[in-house]
């Protein structure tokens, strides 16, 4: 589980906004200056619109794909 920015209302509206439609916030980073939010799939209004990114993390690269939405970074990981 990862920790919310409750106590910023201007960073929970678009967070809030991904939870209502349905989707799961698996992780979020707000040490940059446009925060970094990955969730379990995308909206469907967004397929076509990513970009294919290589993330690294613990070490490890992985292919991700990534979208800007509301001032923030939005990731996911296709599953196939």
């Amino acid at each position: 589980m990862c920790r919310f920015p409750i106590n910023d209302p201007k960073m929970m509206a678009p967070i809030n906004r991904l939870m209502r439609g349905g989707l799961q916030v698996l992780d979020i980073n707000t040490r940059f200056r446009r925060p970094i939010v990955e969730v379990d799939r995308p909206f469907e209004s967004w397929r076509g619109k990513e970009v294919e990114i290589t993330e690294r993390k613990d070490g490890k690269s992985s292919q991700v794909k990534m979208l800007i939405w509301r001032g923030m970074h939005v990731i996911w990981r296709e599953c196939g």
